[in-house]
């Protein structure tokens, strides 16, 4: 006996089990939303609100090269016992000349920093987003600029584009499979 073909009613009605056929959609999906989670789950700073201003006395600075060639550039204050430390993508950016020429020991910095951050985890050191001098009305390092260098980037983009990969390719497997049955009837 013939099977009656099945009523359509703009719904889809076709089963969407995991099977070869749609795998690689799922993978790419799975794969893309863990990246999302990932990067917007754990990143703490996602904006200039989100950073905590302290204002203190410059009691010693550090600008140079670790043993692997790696610059390391520090920043001690006199009310605070950690050491600030540029972000790594900033270091190559930020002007030494100048932040030596303008900033004394002694003289009064505001620096922004993640306060959930936890120096203990990262051997006392605390990365800061901005840094400057009121006094001179200077600005060495500013929020805005690292945080749209450090959330952008071609991570963002992969993620998001599989995603948008997963989607299409589920949706033309799903067309696909639709095509198939009509044809089969």
């Amino acid at each position: 006996m013939a099977r009656p073909p099945r009523k359509r009613i703009g719904i889809l009605n076709t089963p969407l089990t995991v099977s070869k056929q749609f795998l690689p959609a799922t993978i790419l999906l799975v794969v893309g939303l863990i990246m999302l989670g990932l990067q917007y789950g754990t990143k703490g700073v996602q904006s200039p609100k989100d950073l905590t201003a302290i204002e203190g006395t410059l009691s010693n600075y550090s600008f140079k090269k670790t043993a692997d060639g790696d610059l390391d550039y520090g920043i001690w204050m006199q009310e605070l016992t950690e050491r600030f430390v540029l972000p790594k993508n900033e270091v190559a950016r930020f002007d030494t000349a100048a932040f030596k020429a303008q900033a004394k020991i002694g003289e009064r910095l505001r620096v922004e920093y993640n306060k959930r951050e936890d120096p203990v985890k990262n051997e006392g050191n605390r990365r800061i987003y901005s840094l400057s001098a009121p006094k001179l009305n200077k600005t060495f390092l500013s929020a805005e600029e690292v945080l749209r260098r450090d959330t952008g980037g071609w991570l963002t983009w992969l993620t998001y584009a599989l995603i948008a990969a997963g989607i299409g390719l589920f949706s033309y497997k799903l067309y696909q499979q639709n095509q198939q049955q009509e044809t089969s009837y």
